[in-house]
C-alpha cells in the first residue's frame, strides 16, 4: 500500500513537473515524422495480466524486421530525435502514465512482450509477475547499453533469449525476494546517476597524479635501498621534532609573543631536546624500520622513543632550574611528536603504495575485485593484495548481519553475498573471489556457482584440505 501510495505521489508529480519538457518532446516528434507521439506495445503486467505501456515514439511507424521486437543500435528506422531520447531515456518517461493507471510501478523488473515471457522458466514465472512492473530495476541499469550489445551479435534474438534474458530475470528475483523501501531508493538513485550524471575527469587527472612515469620514478626512488636513507630519515625525524618544539610555543603563547616570549637559552634547549629524541629513536630501533613498511610494530616504538625522550627531558630541564621554559610545551611536545612522525611515515607508505601499485599494473590491466566472505581468510587476502600488484579490492560481502558496514583492511562490508549479482556492486569489477574457505564443500560450492552467475571471472581461496591435496596434483 506505500509503495502504491508513493508511486501515485511521484507519477503525478512527474508528470505535472514535466509536462513542458514533454511537450517540447512531442513536437520534435511530429515535425520530424509523421505518426503518434506515444508508441503502445503489449507487454505482460502483474499476474500476468497483459496492458499497452507508453512510450515517446523514437522510430518512424514501420514494423518491426521480421516480426522480432527487439531494437539494435544503428536501426535505420531511428529517427535523430528518437536517437537523442534514446541514449538520454527520455523515451522512458511516458511511462509515467502506466505508473498512474496502476499497470506499473516506478521500480520493478521491465515488462516484457509476451514472446519472452514464454521463456520464463516455470519455476520463476509465479514470482516473477507476482508484483508490477516497473520504469527502471537493476537490470535496466545493468544493461543500459543493451542496444549496443545486441547489435554486436550475430543473432540478436537469439543473444537476448539465451544470455540477457537470463541474467535480467536473476536481477528480477533478486527484487523480488527483497522487497524494501530501501532497494527501491538504491535503484533509483543508480537510474539517476547512471543516465543523467556526466564522467567527470577524476581528481588525480585534473591534478596530473596519473603521470605513469612520475609513479614508476617514484616507486623506483622509494623502494632502493641506500646507506644515506637512515642519516636522510634521521635528518627529517631531527627538523620534525624541532619544527614540533617551535609550534609548541606558538601554540602556547601566540604570534604576538611567540618569538619575545622565549628565553634566550631556548634554542639550545630544543637542540638537546631534538638529540635526546634522536638517542631514543635509535635505542628502540626506529631508523631499521624502512619507511614504507609502516606498521604498528613500529607506531609503538616511536611512541615509547618519544615518551621516554619526552620525560627525560622534562626532568632534566625541571632540575636545571630552566623556569623560561614552558611546562605546556614539555607536556604536549612527545605526544606531538608521535602523532607527526607517525603520520609522516603512514604518507609515505600511501605513496610508495600506490606507486607500486601503478608500476605492478604497467604490464597488464588493473585488477578490481568483490570479495564473498569477511572472515580471517578475507582479511589477509585483502592486506596481501588491495592496492598492490595492480590489485584493488571493491566491496567485501557476508551473510553474517553484525559485519555489515564495517570496514576491513580499508575496504567495507557492503551486503550479503546474494547481493554479488547487483550491479552497483560489481560496476568496475573484473574479478570475484571467494575467500570462504572454511565453509562446507556444499556452501563452498552454491557460493562459486553464484558468483559464476555474475559472468567475471571467479578465483577462490583454496580450503586445507584442497591445500594438503594440492601437492598430490601436481606433475613429477
Amino acid at each position: 500500500m506505500l509503495k502504491r501510495l508513493v508511486d501515485v505521489l511521484a507519477a503525478a508529480a512527474g508528470l505535472l513537473l514535466l509536462a513542458p519538457l514533454f511537450a517540447l518532446i512531442a513536437v520534435a516528434i511530429k515535425l520530424e515524422s509523421p505518426g503518434p507521439v506515444f508508441f503502445r506495445q503489449e507487454r505482460v503486467g502483474r499476474h500476468g495480466r497483459p496492458f499497452r505501456i507508453f512510450k515517446f515514439r523514437t522510430m518512424t511507424v514501420a514494423p518491426p524486421s521480421g516480426g522480432v521486437p527487439l531494437t539494435v543500435a544503428g536501426d535505420r528506422r531511428i529517427t535523430r530525435t528518437g536517437a537523442l531520447l534514446r541514449r538520454t531515456k527520455l523515451d522512458e518517461l511516458a511511462q509515467l502514465i502506466d505508473v498512474l493507471r496502476g499497470t506499473m510501478s516506478l521500480v520493478g523488473p521491465r515488462p516484457e512482450v509476451p514472446r519472452y515471457v514464454a521463456h520464463y522458466p516455470a519455476e520463476w514465472r509465479e514470482r516473477l509477475l507476482s508484483v508490477r512492473p516497473g520504469i527502471t530495476d537493476f537490470a535496466s541499469v545493468r544493461y543500459r547499453d543493451e542496444n549496443e550489445l545486441l547489435a554486436q551479435a550475430d543473432d540478436p534474438e537469439r543473444e537476448y533469449i539465451d544470455v540477457i534474458l537470463p541474467t535480467k530475470l536473476r536481477y528480477a528475483l533478486h527484487y523480488v525476494d527483497r522487497p524494501s523501501l530501501a532497494n527501491d531508493l538504491r535503484v533509483l538513485g543508480l537510474t539517476l546517476r547512471t543516465v543523467f550524471v556526466p564522467t567527470l575527469p577524476s581528481p588525480t587527472r585534473i591534478l596530473g597524479m596519473n603521470d605513469r612515469k612520475l609513479w614508476l620514478w617514484l616507486d623506483q626512488a622509494m623502494s632502493t635501498l641506500n646507506p644515506r636513507n637512515r642519516a636522510i630519515a634521521m635528518v627529517v625525524d631531527a627538523l620534525v621534532i624541532l619544527a614540533g618544539w617551535q609550534l609548541m610555543y606558538l601554540f602556547r603563547l601566540g604570534f604576538e609573543r611567540w618569538q619575545p616570549g622565549r628565553p634566550p637559552y631556548d634554542d639550545a634547549v630544543a637542540a638537546g631536546v631534538a638529540l635526546c629524541y634522536l638517542i631514543f629513536l635509535a635505542v628502540t630501533g626506529v631508523p631499521r624500520g624502512p619507511w614504507r613498511f609502516f606498521g604498528f610494530d613500529d607506531f609503538k616504538r616511536i611512541a615509547l622513543a618519544c615518551i621516554l625522550a619526552g620525560t627525560i627531558s622534562a626532568v632534566v630541564v625541571l632540575m636545571a632550574q630552566l623556569s623560561g621554559v614552558a611546562r605546556a610545551v614539555l607536556l604536549l611536545h612527545p605526544f606531538f611528536c608521535i602523532l607527526t612522525l607517525s603520520l609522516l611515515r603512514m604518507a609515505y607508505r600511501m605513496v610508495w603504495e600506490q606507486a607500486r601499485s601503478v608500476a605492478s599494473g604497467v604490464d597488464g590491466e588493473a585488477r578490481r575485485a568483490v570479495v564473498l566472505g569477511a572472515g580471517e581468510a578475507a582479511r589477509r587476502l585483502v592486506g596481501a593484495i588491495h592496492r598492490r600488484d595492480g590489485w584493488t579490492v571493491l566491496a567485501l560481502l557476508d551473510d553474517d548481519p553484525a559485519k555489515q558496514g564495517l570496514r576491513i583492511g580499508g575496504v567495507t562490508v557492503q551486503g550479503s553475498i546474494a547481493d554479488v549479482v547487483l550491479p552497483h556492486l560489481l560496476a568496475g569489477a573484473t574479478h570475484v573471489i571467494v575467500a570462504m574457505p572454511g565453509a562446507p564443500a556444499e556452501r563452498r560450492a552454491q557460493v562459486i556457482e553464484l558468483a559464476r552467475q555474475t559472468g567475471l571471472p571467479v578465483l577462490s581461496v583454496p580450503s586445507k584440505l584442497e591445500l594438503h591435496d594440492a601437492p598430490e596434483a601436481l606433475p613429477t
